[in-house]
């Protein structure tokens, strides 16, 4: 039921991130923590189910090279603007949610399918095999990067939200428009 209801709070920031949302600097660090803990978690959990402990090396990279390249990204894709009543509201890096969720819940099938009720215990006694053993592999690849840009993601959102403390990056006074980007027409 916890899980549930987590993965139904982590849609719902990925759809107010989506339309815009009132910035709150606690609930960012919270929902960012709760979401990073929760990936580990999962991950973490896979290695007393079979897979071998050397694959923390390559998803540790993994995690580290996706919070790096969104930190990069998220700050072209996240906007800030102050409302009519004076409140900080932002925008932006739904698709990172979105990855998230995908691999959060590609790693419960898993664990659900494969492992069944004993899935929170460390010492379930199932040792995955065959194609459960590469699916979890897979899905535990997708939830690090997932984590990995849900970190830099938020790092960006901070660090911009302490530019404009600071007085050092301007805000628009309204919300900005949602466009999608159409071609050029050939002459």
């Amino acid at each position: 039921m916890i899980i549930v209801l987590a993965l139904a709070r982590i849609a719902w920031r990925a759809f107010a991130n989506f339309r815009g949302t009132v910035f709150s600097l606690g609930k960012t660090i919270v929902y960012a923590g709760i979401s990073i803990s929760l990936g580990v978690l999962f991950s973490t959990l896979s290695y007393f189910e079979g897979v071998p402990y050397i694959l923390a090396v390559p998803e540790a990279v993994l995690a580290a090279v996706a919070a790096f390249w969104s930190y990069r990204y998220s700050d072209r894709r996240i906007s800030f603007w102050n409302s009519s009543d004076g409140s900080l509201y932002f925008r932006g890096g739904v698709a990172i949610y979105l990855i998230y969720l995908v691999g959060f819940v590609a790693r419960l099938f898993i664990d659900v399918e494969f492992v069944g009720p004993s899935m929170f215990s460390f010492d379930s006694g199932v040792k995955l095999a065959g194609a459960a053993l590469y699916g979890s592999v897979a899905t535990d690849l997708l939830l690090v990067l997932g984590v990995g840009l849900l970190l830099g993601r938020n790092v960006r959102v901070v660090r911009r939200f302490r530019m404009i403390q600071r007085g050092e990056e301007r805000v628009q006074e309204a919300a900005p428009e949602l466009t999608i980007p159409t071609p050029n027409p050939v002459d």
